[in-house]
């Protein structure tokens, strides 16, 4: 009996850039192939080239692409240098792409129905009626809630998650044979990941499709995928059975990529450690307006009273899904934003001043942003960008001492001091997170929020910055105010945990009860969808 053919075939593929720097290899020899009903994934770090190959099969790559080697065929179809029409006839209608952030891919200046309704009208030929009956059954097969008033919303007026689902509908609007999804649970948080995977799983099984999955997180891999393709530098290093590769991995690579765990225990300070900041009863309530007269008719509870203590050198995680209030929370604590309540500093009570009576005590609580590329201005070299609060609290100090405190600013975070002439676009996001934290720390703060630090970088990446904030922590007795919807990050961090939802905190203690013994269903769901475990009795149970 003849083997089934494959529905997609990548042979010794090879994608350059011509730029005008000259020509950079993104992807060197990569073949694989994939059959009806099975899924494969293309895991590795940022620049390993998944998304470039990824793209390359739908011939989406910019102009400046080329591609000097290689066949990518669909049924027995070639895409390489298909005529516009063949591609356009196979692109979201036999095979079919979810990106990583749907809000980057959906249009904002039309609904949600019409840019579903515009795949079945190009390629199905319906009619505006029976376009809207199928992207209503598209929604409700997706688990978008309240389906029917869906329709008319644009992509902001919806959750992270329901913009996926949105981009899911979308690529299964004409049952593709194919579905490559990008990255499509990076953006998303654990609970919200766990059902889109859940979906996917699902939708695949349903409809028989193949599916591309190209992710950095080996967790998911490990429980949705067949086959998986390790890929580093643009080459295949390792591809096999999902449970061979996991089992006995062979490239010193993929035991990297699989050893990258944050890892060990945060020590907490004495108990008699004195108080660094104190929060009683903060709240932060964004009004709602209706009416002729823009009455407030409610409140948005984004944080309700919560109340919290800071000693020093304790970092104290803050967890929860998007929407729950943690950055609000951390914001409103350094007066980055109005609140009521009760804040003390250093035992002064800092709530009712003004923002000019806070530029002193700016230069003790320091800020590090979840995207660097986005909080580092691209006009100004990194050197620049790290001297420019001491320039505003230290405007006594030569342009000598500037320099030398930014060299000793970078070699603590492991960033070569003959770079700072640079640019940040000039830097993985890696670097750039690194070179965050050092223009925080030039000012030697006492306390450091980090909104997300972690979550915007690959997992290997991950596991080195946490390792740096945790030596920091050590040598300068920092204190550390640390949120994230990434439990395994927390768990590295934290010696104590506060758990919210809906503005409110749910569970508060030691993180080792809140991870071993938590005593909320709401917990114990952020614990399982993290970590697939099971929980029974409030014990994690490996």
């Amino acid at each position: 009996m003849m083997a089934e053919q494959p529905i997609l075939e990548v042979e010794n593929l090879h994608v350059d850039f011509a730029l005008h720097t000259g020509t950079v290899s993104a992807v060197k020899g990569v073949s694989f192939s994939l059959s009806k009903g099975e899924t494969l994934a293309l895991v590795g770090e940022s620049g390993s080239g998944k998304s470039v190959t990824a793209l390359s099969i739908l011939q989406l790559l910019p102009p400046v692409a080329r591609y000097p080697q290689g066949s990518i065929r669909y049924d027995g179809q070639e895409m390489l240098g298909a005529r516009p029409g063949t591609l356009q006839t196979i692109r979201g209608n036999r095979v079919a792409m979810v990106f990583q952030e749907p809000m980057t891919s959906l249009n904002p200046l039309q609904t949600v129905e019409q840019q579903v309704a515009e795949v079945l009208t190009e390629h199905r030929g319906m009619d505006r009626k029976e376009a809207r009956a199928r992207v209503l059954e598209l929604f409700r097969l997706v688990g978008i809630p309240d389906a029917e008033r869906r329709l008319s919303a644009y992509p902001h007026e919806l959750s992270g998650g329901q913009r996926q689902r949105v981009m899911i509908a979308m690529a299964l609007a004409c049952e593709p044979d194919v579905l490559i999804a990008d990255e499509p649970t990076t953006a998303l948080d654990v609970t919200i990941q766990a059902q889109i995977m859940a979906l996917l799983k699902d939708l695949k099984q349903r409809f028989g499709m193949a599916m591309l999955f190209i992710t950095h997180d080996l967790g998911i891999v490990h429980h949705f995928a067949d086959r998986v393709c390790v890929m580093r530098l643009g080459e295949v290093v390792e591809q096999g059975s999902t449970r061979e590769v996991f089992a006995n991995p062979q490239h010193p690579y993929t035991r990297e990529l699989l050893d990258a765990e944050p890892h060990g225990h945060k020590e907490p300070p004495p108990e008699d450690a004195p108080v660094l900041l104190e929060a009683r009863d903060v709240k932060v309530w964004f009004p709602i307006r209706g009416g002729w007269f823009s009455r407030v008719t409610g409140h948005v509870k984004a944080v309700d009273r919560i109340s919290l203590t800071l000693r020093e050198g304790q970092t104290l995680g803050i967890v929860g899904e998007s929407g729950s209030g943690k950055s609000t929370l951390g914001k409103a604590i350094l007066k980055l934003l109005d609140s009521d309540g009760r804040i003390r500093f250093e035992g002064a009570a800092i709530d009712g001043l003004s923002p000019l009576q806070m530029k002193p005590l700016r230069r003790k609580m320091q800020v590090v942003f979840q995207d660097p590329f986005g909080s580092l201005s691209p006009r100004m070299t990194i050197g620049e960008v790290i001297a420019e609060g001491l320039k505003v609290h230290e405007p006594l100090m030569s342009a000598r001492q500037r320099e030398a405190a930014v060299i000793q600013a970078l070699e603590e975070v492991a960033i070569d001091p003959g770079l700072r002439n640079r640019y940040p676009h000039e830097f993985s996001g890696g670097q750039r997170q690194r070179i965050a934290i050092a223009r925080a720390m030039v000012l030697k703060p006492k306390f450091l929020l980090l909104d997300e630090p972690t979550s915007a970088l690959d997992r290997s990446v991950q596991v080195k910055v946490v390792d740096l904030l945790k030596a920091l922590q050590r040598k300068y007795g920092l204190t550390y105010l640390f949120i994230s919807h990434d439990l395994a990050v927390v768990r590295a961090m934290a010696d104590e945990v506060i758990v919210m939802q809906h503005g409110r905190v749910v569970e508060h203690g030691r993180a080792e009860q809140i991870f071993h013994h938590p005593r909320q269903d709401y917990t114990r769901q952020l614990l399982a969808a993290s970590f697939d475990l099971e929980l029974t009795d409030g014990a994690r149970v490996a």
